[in-house]
C-alpha cells in the first residue's frame, strides 16, 4: 500500500510593506500634483481678477477725463489766445484749461490733469484763474483719478489700511512715457462723429492726445469743440 506523501505547506500571499509603501508614495505623488495644479489655477483666476479691476478703473479714470476736457474754452471769446484758453506744461505731463462754470458767471476757473510716473493720473481741482498758462497747484492739491493705493496716505484713504492685494487692485496699468500733446488743428467732432456731410458747420478744432513720448500709441485723441478755429 502506497503511502501518502503530506502536502507541503503553502506560503501565504497577499500585500507587503514594500507595496504598502510604494502605493503611499504614488498617493503623495498624486496629492502634491494637484495642490500644485489647485494652486496654479487659483493665482490666474486671482490675477485675472485684479488685471480686470484695474484695467476698469484706468478707463474709468480716463473717461472721466475726456469728459472733464470737454469743458475746456467753454465761455472763453473766440478771441482769446489759446495759451490762456488750454495749455500743455511739465513737458507734456500736465494739461491745464480755462472756462466758464456757466454762462451767468462772470468769473472763470481752471482745472487740469497731471500724470506722475509710476503714480498713475491726477486731476487739478478747479480754481479761480486769469488763464491757464499762469494758474498753479500745490502737490496735496492733486485728487487721483487712478493709481497705486501705496501711494496714498492714510488720510486721503479715510484712514483705512491697504495690504498688498489691496494696493494691486487699485494699482494704476498706465505705464511711464506717455504725455498728452496738442495735434494738429483740423475738422472733427466730439466722442469720435466724424460726420462731415455738412462740412460749414463744422469748422477746425483743437485736438488733444494722451500718447507715446515717441507717437507709437495713444490711449485717447478728443475733439474740443469749444476750441474751434477762427479765422
Amino acid at each position: 500500500m502506497a503511502r501518502t506523501v503530506p502536502a507541503l505547506p503553502q506560503r501565504q500571499s497577499g500585500q507587503s510593506l514594500i507595496s504598502m509603501l510604494i502605493g503611499v508614495l504614488i498617493s503623495l505623488v498624486t496629492i502634491a500634483a494637484m495642490m500644485v495644479l489647485y494652486k496654479t489655477m487659483i493665482e490666474v483666476s486671482a490675477n485675472a481678477s485684479r488685471s480686470a479691476l484695474r484695467d476698469g478703473q484706468v478707463s474709468a479714470a480716463l473717461l472721466a477725463a475726456q469728459m472733464d476736457l470737454q469743458n475746456a474754452g467753454f465761455g472763453v471769446a473766440p478771441a482769446d489766445a489759446m495759451s490762456t484758453k488750454l495749455v500743455v506744461r511739465e513737458s507734456g505731463k500736465a494739461v491745464v484749461w480755462r472756462y466758464r462754470p456757466d454762462l451767468a458767471s462772470s468769473s472763470f476757473i481752471c482745472s487740469g490733469l497731471v500724470l506722475v510716473d509710476t503714480q498713475g493720473l491726477y486731476r487739478y481741482p478747479a480754481k479761480a484763474c486769469t488763464d491757464a498758462d499762469s494758474v498753479s497747484w500745490n502737490a496735496n492739491e492733486r485728487e487721483p483719478l487712478a493709481g497705486s493705493a501705496a501711494f496714498f496716505t492714510p488720510a486721503q484713504k479715510g484712514g483705512a489700511a491697504y495690504d498688498a492685494a489691496e494696493a494691486e487692485a487699485g494699482a494704476m496699468s498706465l505705464a511711464p512715457g506717455y504725455v498728452f500733446t496738442l495735434k494738429t488743428q483740423q475738422q472733427c467732432l466730439p466722442y469720435m462723429q466724424q460726420d462731415f456731410s455738412n462740412a460749414p458747420l463744422h469748422p477746425a478744432a483743437q485736438q488733444l492726445a494722451l500718447e507715446r513720448d515717441d507717437g507709437s500709441s495713444h490711449l485717447f485723441q478728443l475733439c474740443l469743440p469749444n476750441l474751434m478755429v477762427t479765422s
